[in-house]
């Protein structure tokens, strides 16, 4: 017959490696969030951060590139956009390979004889 002052020794024990897993596992897991967060953190403010110079300059040699101004106003030099003077040098090539004649190869000389040396 049991008694009031009996511990239940197997219940204990079974109730104490449950709890030592469980308390384990919350670790673990707390762990692995952690660096998961701290990876996601780090993602985002050294390899996603935005480079607003970088950006910056970019915009303004954009619009430079796109657009027209004054290089030298007393000698009439201007800036184009790039795709126009894309255009206008493609067709300066062209006009001139079109009024360009084929080119006929050089008549080949024939070197002169060298006086020999000899007595």
């Amino acid at each position: 017959m049991a008694r009031y002052d009996d511990l239940h020794t197997g219940t204990i024990t079974v109730v104490g490696i449950i709890s030592a897993v469980i308390t384990f596992v919350i670790i673990v897991a707390a762990q692995v969030l952690y660096y998961q967060f701290q990876t996601i953190e780090h993602q985002r403010k050294n390899i996603d951060a935005p480079l607003v110079l970088t950006e910056n300059a970019l915009k303004v040699q954009t619009e430079e590139l796109n657009s027209y101004s004054w290089i030298d106003q007393e000698k009439g030099t201007v800036s184009i956009p790039i795709e126009k003077a894309k255009q206008q040098v493609l067709q300066e090539m062209t006009q001139k390979t079109e009024e360009k004649p084929p080119e006929t190869p050089a008549p080949s000389a024939t070197p002169e004889p060298v006086p020999s040396t000899e007595s």
